[in-house]
């Protein structure tokens, strides 16, 4: 684990502008596939907050089948859904404020109140994921969090996906810090 995470850390770290960056962390995981099929890892989603409008924007998505099934059936396009970084019951929105990761088995509590309870579970649905972590990315001058997607069920997810979505996740956010300055 620790090498597919200095593996992705070197990938970042070649980035020289931060659109590039950003695309770069939602598609590098899945530049070395036999480690994302050993971790279950099917979709990541990085967002940011938008200080001005106190809205959680998704930035990037990646590009994996799993994530094309997930937009091909949203109400919303992935760009329009954007979450009051206060919101009570949006995981997302709870990971960010309090800086501890969260997760869910049901979408509904990814995509509140943007989406109802059935468009998110669609969304869901067609993407085969049975599990999402969010994680915030401490040290992001705006705030900000990494969703990982996982097509396997939450009790099935271990030490090893723990492990990795914590090194990514403060790779990711020393990344973007960077670019921030």
């Amino acid at each position: 684990m620790t090498r597919y995470v200095e593996q992705l850390e070197d990938r970042l770290a070649h980035c020289h502008t931060k659109s590039e960056l950003v695309r770069t962390i939602v598609d590098a995981p899945f530049a070395y596939p036999i480690e994302a099929a050993q971790l279950y890892l099917g979709i990541m989603v990085l967002l940011l907050v938008d200080k001005k409008t106190g809205l959680i924007d998704r930035v990037a998505l990646s590009n994996t089948e799993l994530a094309k099934g997930t937009t091909d059936i949203s109400v919303k396009k992935f760009e329009d859904i954007k979450i009051p970084v206060d919101h009570p019951e949006n995981v997302i929105a709870q990971a960010i404020r309090t800086g501890d990761p969260k997760g869910t088995a049901d979408w509904q509590y990814l995509f509140t109140p943007v989406l109802s309870a059935e468009e998110a579970r669609f969304n869901q649905a067609a993407g085969a994921i049975a599990f999402s972590a969010v994680y915030p990315l401490v040290g992001v001058v705006e705030g900000g969090a990494l969703i990982f997607s996982y097509y396997q069920y939450p009790e099935n997810i271990g030490h090893d996906q723990r492990k990795f979505m914590a090194a990514y996740s403060r790779v990711v956010a020393e990344r973007l810090a960077s670019f921030s300055t």
